[in-house]
């Protein structure tokens, strides 16, 4: 236990303004002494950092309670995992020792006993899989732990015997289980805690003996398992259901000795109903945060709750509808659970009376009411919001109806698809049509497929002759034009792919050093951001992902001969940046050059230092920049020995120059770098051990003539060599510029390079880039590397990398290390197959084939085809959040409060419009965050002549001081948050609508609806404003702190 206090003003001296001002609103209301609430929600609005202001409520907590408390303890509730593991370091920071995240309740015991171990605790776990016990086993670590507390319970031999184990295994292998109950074994527990658990064990089941009693039985039904045997449905239901009340007893034991100071309820709207239900998951919640009312003034161990939500109500109705009087229902629910019974009836009466003036065009007494609804609501919360930040109140917000067409195509698809649901029974053949592609053949785990499976199974023929898929994998295999049979996916593909996006390997940096060639020096794809696809349909996002990267594969095997002369079923194509050994030659020696990082390459061809040596702004002219280049790199190439002068050329001269140049001034070359792993001295099969071996003995003695274009190619490499890039991008994020010789940032540079090798094997991007002339693959790359201004492109992403994980705390070597794993998830993943139906006939069984996902994915729980084609959530997040593919990524946005999608998208499709304007809030707030892409683009555009950005480390932070010196009297939300440019990047509201549907009006309804949701909350955008109570602004609840 350390007792240093953690410096206050450190972890404050981050927020923004606006930040400040909810930390010290929210402190006061919960710590001082006038009339506090033990509960207060902070309602910013979606993107504006509501995780910092809870940091900067835990530390004001911490500073007030540490003179008074020997232990403080902060518990933090969020919805899901990977919300917990964006959030949690965010949260610590600047505090001293780790974060015990035990995901689940039940798993708190493996921690609790370490608390005492330091001052201050941060405890995070997930609701769902908390205090919603029921009748489930959890996981196998947590029957592991209930295992061996019953031991220490009842003696180590009171659970000898493979019956015990059985009982407590579940899914679980028999080895597995082995495992977890040796590690389990190894913790400590407190004897406190151990004591409340044998009483636990003496009161009554839910079936009326003992609880031990109870799991005695129901462990002597699994003892003729040793024989092999397999239990009933219903003996395993009784083992589940005894096994979840041995959980429920634990977690109350776990809440009764947990006694926190603050509780952080992040996204509280997904479980707002917990705390004021009376069902066995409630009452856990509620007895872990107290009584809504501070009992005594000044009492300072009283637990507080800070809740965070930009959404924390729905509204299914508007106040001027028939059941209008709905629309407060769950507004008036959350202000119950913040402020109680009595002060929420004096927000009802006065919501009531503001309605009711209204419906009267009486606007001076509706303003009344609401000025004093207003006072009240203040006391338990407060919301900013960033519309005030542009003079138009758009948020910089744009909303695009986009028209769709229907073809002839589409109806036959829609005929088809409705026959076989007639012949089903079933009525939703309009929805499956809408809903997605393809859509019979895609579905998983829908009634309507299981029903399709069913007829064929048995061989009914009921469906003969009406269910067949209109085109076969013979037409894909061949690459085949295939068409969607859906507008929405036509109009997504033609959006997405008129901008040429399909033939770029990366997104247009928003700051190019230098004039760009090829695809990214077309407007239409410089204007291109990612498209974040949102739909209610479970099958629409893997519609959308197989059928757009199928075109975007189609495509580009029009221009790659190998690829469309394989096939798409054939075996993945291997990828051309090689390094083999063939007849005891070492062939891939030149790929070693795009992977070394070159300290005199980087300083020759960086090209900040080059405008700044001759006094340019950005962007360079590529051909000036290129001049200039050269001349330095055959300055660098007179200092070495020229070769020999007999003979052909010799080719090792491209790989063995920047290791020469190197070792000319004092570097190590080799040594010490890993590359996948992979490091000098290793003898795998590859034979890249060899060819590091190489490289580190290379000698200009024995090299023959050099080529008559090294001093081309070494120009490359300096301005586009991945590796070199790399190498100046870690240096000016993590070390200084002038430091590219340190061998810590030369490793992490060479694994970035190695990342990138792993992008450019893909055999969709080697596809891209074979389309650029013949020169061996490898030329192609840094070819692709300088068009596509890799160096800018690195650059952005590295400091979106260390400011999305908040490494500016950490130590350099942890910052490498997170920015070489963030890199890898971030450029590596690989395409993912999904299972598609091919149906022939409607009486034989389909044939079941992958379709590849890459150019578009889909996010959130599904299926996988198999092991190998799981990719985890959090990994496919990065790549997004990446400028690498996917450059589409579809999801039904269910669990995605608070998660980030910012960093290279601004764009998002309703594939169909949500029925509430939280659902809208939410899915457009995945986009609208901290120095997001639009705004990224928008203050590079507006401030990239000014010379100052050379003259630093980095141009990105110069770039937003520029632009923060704009801001005059306006909030910090500006320009970090909102920064609107004429002509300029804004966020973009994509509703594509089919024609004489319901579309239109259903939008223009939900827009009326954000407009009442916001006057509740805080302040409308002009156009949902008006589309509700046209101009009178003053009846908006303000909540600004």
């Amino acid at each position: 236990m350390t007792d240093d206090r953690p410096d206050l003003e450190a972890a404050l001296s981050g927020l923004k303004d606006f930040q400040r001002r909810t930390v010290d609103a929210a402190f006061e209301r919960l710590w001082g002494d006038d009339d506090p609430s033990s509960r207060f929600l902070v309602a910013d609005e979606v993107g504006l950092g509501k995780t910092l202001v809870a940091r900067g409520v835990l530390a004001k907590t911490v500073d007030h309670l540490w003179d008074h408390a020997d232990r403080i303890d902060i518990v933090y509730i969020c919805s899901n995992s990977q919300i917990a593991q964006q959030n949690l370091r965010r949260l610590h920071a600047g505090l001293h020792g780790e974060i015990p995240h035990a995901d689940r309740l039940t798993m708190l015991p493996t921690v609790l006993d370490d608390l005492d171990r330091q001052r201050v605790n941060v405890i995070s776990f997930t609701p769902g899989t908390s205090f919603h016990l029921g009748n489930s086993g959890g996981q196998a670590p947590e029957r592991a732990l209930l295992f061996v507390m019953l031991e220490r319970a009842w003696g180590a031999g009171a659970l000898r015997g493979r019956k015990w184990s059985r009982f407590f295994q579940g899914a679980a292998s028999e080895e597995r289980m082995r495992r977890e109950i040796d590690r389990a074994r190894g913790t400590s527990i407190s004897p406190q805690l151990m004591h409340a658990f044998s009483e636990a064990l003496l009161l009554p089941s839910a079936d009326g003996p003992r609880l031990c009693d109870a799991l005695g039985e129901g462990a002597d039904d699994f003892r003729w398992l040793r024989e092999g045997g397999r239990v009933s449905w219903q003996v395993s239901a009784h083992r589940y259901r005894l096994i979840g009340q041995l959980r429920q007893a634990l977690a109350r034991i776990c809440v009764s000795h947990l006694q926190p100071d603050l509780v952080i309820l992040d996204e509280f709207q997904r479980f707002s109903q917990l705390l004021s239900g009376d069902d066995d998951a409630s009452r856990l919640v509620q007895s872990l945060l107290g009584p809504i009312q501070v009992e005594r003034p000044g009492e300072q161990r009283t637990a507080r709750t800070l809740l965070l939500s930009a959404t924390p109500f729905k509204m299914y109705t508007l106040p001027d509808e028939p059941e209008g009087d709905d629309h407060y229902r769950d507004f008036l629910h959350t202000v119950r659970v913040l402020a109680g019974p009595e002060r929420a009836q004096i927000v009802q009466d006065r919501m009531s009376e503001m309605r009711a003036a209204l419906l009267r065009g009486d606007v001076p007494a509706a303003t009344d009411a609401k000025d004093v609804a207003q006072v009240e609501l203040r006391r338990v919360m407060a919301r900013t919001e960033r519309l005030a930040a542009t003079k138009d109140r758009d948020g910089m917000l744009t909303s695009r109806q986009d028209r769709l067409t229907v073809t002839r195509t589409d109806v036959s698809d829609y005929l088809a698809q409705a026959a076989v649901a007639r012949a089903l029974d079933s009525p939703e053949g309009l929805e499956y049509w809408r809903s997605s592609p393809h859509v019979l053949e895609m579905m998983e785990r829908y009634h309507v497929k299981r029903r399709i499976d069913e007829e064929l199974t048995a061989g009914s023929g009921l469906l003969r002759g009406i269910l067949r898929t209109r085109f076969t994998p013979d037409d894909l295999h061949t690459y085949g034009e295939i068409d969607p049979g859906n507008p929405r996916a036509r109009w997504l593909a033609d959006d997405v792919l008129s901008t040429g996006a399909w033939r770029a390997a990366w997104l247009a940096p928003s700051l190019p050093y230098y004039t760009p060639r090829g695809i990214y020096a077309e407007p239409a794809f410089q204007r291109f951001t990612k498209r974040l696809v949102f739909s209610a349909w479970g099958v629409a996002p893997k519609g959308i992902a197989t059928t757009l990267s199928y075109e975007v594969e189609r495509r580009l095997a029009g221009q790659s001969p190998t690829m469309r002369e394989r096939g798409y079923f054939a075996t993945r194509r291997r990828g051309l940046l090689t390094r083999t050994v063939t007849d005891g030659r070492l062939t891939g020696m030149p790929v070693l050059a795009l992977l070394y990082p070159c300290v005199e390459l980087a300083r020759a061809g960086d090209p900040l230092r080059v405008a700044r040596d001759l006094g340019r702004s950005l962007p360079l002219d590529r051909e000036d920049l290129v001049a200039e280049v050269r001349k330095r790199v055959e300055r660098s190439l007179e200092q070495l020995p020229s070769g020999g002068s007999e003979g052909v050329a010799d080719q090792r001269w491209f790989w063995a120059a920047p290791l020469l140049l190197d070792r000319l001034h004092g570097l190590t070359t080799v040594e010490g770098l890993t590359f996948g792993g992979k490091r000098l001295g290793d003898q795998g099969a590859d034979g890249f051990g060899q060819h590091l071996d190489e490289a580190l003995h290379v000698d200009a003695a024995q090299l023959g003539p050099r080529p008559a274009e090294l001093a081309d190619v070494l120009t490359e490499l300096a301005l586009s060599g991945p590796a070199v890039c790399a190498l100046r991008t870690l240096a000016r994020v993590v070390a200084d510029p002038g430091d590219l010789g340190a061998r810590d940032v030369r490793a992490t540079a060479s694994e970035w390079a190695w990342s990138l090798r792993s992008l450019f094997n893909g055999a969709e991007i080697m596809a891209v880039v074979e389309g650029q002339g013949d020169d061996p693959y490898w030329r192609r790359v840094l070819q692709h590397g300088m068009d596509g201004n890799l160096q800018s492109v690195l650059d952005e992403y590295g400091q979106v990398l260390h400011a999305a994980h908040s490494l500016a705390g950490h130590d350099r070597p942890e910052q490498l290390r997170q920015l070489g794993e963030k890199f890898a998830e971030g450029s590596g993943l690989l395409a993912s197959p999904q299972a598609m139906d091919f149906f022939a006939d409607g009486v034989s069984p389909p044939k079941r084939r992958r379709i590849r996902t890459h150019f578009a994915a889909r996010y959130g729980r599904a299926a996988a085809v198999d092991d190998k084609t799981v990719q985890r959530e959090t990994q496919v997040r990065e790549a997004f959040n990446s400028p690498f593919w996917p450059f589409v990524l579809a999801s039904t946005s269910v669990g995605q409060e608070g998660l980030d999608f910012h960093h290279y998208s601004h764009a998002v499709v309703h594939w169909n419009l949500p029925s509430n304007p939280v659902d809208l809030e939410q899915r457009e707030g995945r986009v609208h965050r901290y120095r997001g892409h639009a705004v990224r683009k928008n203050v590079a555009q507006a401030h990239s002549g000014n010379t100052s950005l050379v003259g630093g480390p980095s141009p990105w932070p110069v770039l937003f001081d520029l632009a923060a010196d704009e801001r005059g009297d306006r909030s910090e939300i500006f320009p970090d948050w909102v920064y609107p440019l004429a002509g300029g990047a804004t966020i973009e509201r994509h509703v594509p609508v089919l024609p004489m549907s319901r579309g239109t009006q259903h939008y223009q309804r939900l827009l009326r609806t954000v407009g009442a949701y916001r006057l509740t909350l805080g302040q409308p955008r002009q156009e949902e404003l008006i589309a509700y109570v046209g101009d009178n602004h003053d009846l908006a609840l303000d909540l600004t702190p």
